[in-house]
């Protein structure tokens, strides 16, 4: 569950170092999910509240897929 913070309501700003870490984020969940589930997903995020929430949904599938292919590259997955 995510705290509230003063800034959730506004809107991301474009450009911005955060839309630019959304934009690498979207770009890697396409990798894993499609381009339309990840599109669909990524079109909700507007204020900084669904950043948060864009990125604590999408990180823990990221770093699943990033250590499976650390332990492929290094002989320990399947």
């Amino acid at each position: 569950m995510t705290h509230a913070h003063d800034r959730d309501h506004e809107l991301v700003p474009d450009p911005s170092t955060l839309m630019g870490l959304l934009h690498v984020l979207r770009k890697a969940h396409m990798e894993l999910v499609g381009k339309d589930v990840a599109h669909q997903r990524f079109s909700r995020v507007s204020t900084r509240d669904d950043a948060r929430q864009y990125i604590e949904e999408v990180m823990p599938h990221l770093m699943k897929e990033r250590e499976k292919r650390r332990q492929r590259r290094h002989g320990g997955g399947k």
